[in-house]
């Protein structure tokens, strides 16, 4: 989950999109979104994954928490009640693990730490 709130760190601040091809986006996205790749050790079948032809596994079930949980955040930025965490602050949660982690990347895609991560995933999502 990530939210972008005016006046905080904008969206193409954070993915770095401007000049990437679409392949290099769906990898910074994913990424971006998931900086922990909490969801990484199970990926059983590497050939799901194919940004050039922008798909990957999802089930509904991860669809649907996905919706409630950007729906949770919008009702309380509505209501001005809770805490709201704004990027490059986020948080990643996975239900078939029962982990959450709440990440951190201050500079978002453009972080050293973040490139040296998609340097690793382009290698990898290549083979």
């Amino acid at each position: 989950m990530l939210n972008f709130l005016p006046g905080r760190m904008s969206f193409e601040e954070y993915f770095q999109f401007e000049g990437a091809s679409d392949p290099e986006k769906a990898l910074r996205f994913l990424l971006g979104v998931a900086p922990a790749m909490l969801h990484r050790r199970y990926l059983v079948d590497a050939s799901r994954v194919n940004f050039a032809q922008q798909y990957g596994p999802s089930t509904s079930i991860a669809c649907e928490l996905c919706a409630g949980v950007a729906a949770t955040q919008v009702l309380k930025i509505l209501l001005g009640r809770g805490k709201v965490l704004a990027a490059p602050r986020g948080m990643h949660f996975d239900a078939y693990t029962h982990r959450l982690v709440k990440t951190f990347r201050r500079r978002g895609n453009k972080s050293l730490y973040q490139r040296v991560i998609l340097a690793i995933a382009r290698r990898q999502f290549r083979r």
